[in-house]
């Protein structure tokens, strides 16, 4: 299951120029530790292609409690924040929301 999880999101064309947008691109977190890569791609696979998938984790390759997802579109990626953001997933209230750069972070702070 493994491998065809890891074959079906690096199969996808991923354009650079569309990574460096933002375009589609979504931050999760409040995960519970023992979400991994292939779970959190099951969770929102429903919603369209995801170019890329990922669980932070730490040296010790524990789960830091957030991750990410790139979708092919912004019309995915709005629709999983709609749709999973306050959500219980494993008993824990997750945050979904658009991913902003740090610099984008502090301008809006």
């Amino acid at each position: 299951v493994k491998q065809w999880y890891q074959r079906r999101v690096r199969g996808a064309q991923r354009d650079p120029s569309l990574r460096k947008s933002g375009v589609g691109n979504v931050f999760i977190k409040n995960l519970d530790t023992s979400i991994d890569n292939k779970s959190l791609y099951d969770t929102f696979s429903v919603f369209g292609i995801i170019l890329s998938c990922k669980v932070a984790h730490d040296e010790r390759n524990q789960s830091k409690g957030y991750g990410f997802d790139h979708f092919e579109t912004q019309d995915a990626s709005d629709q999983a924040i709609q749709k999973v953001n306050g959500m219980l997933l494993i008993d824990k209230k997750v945050y979904v929301g658009r991913f902003m750069t740090r610099m984008a972070q502090k301008k809006n702070n």
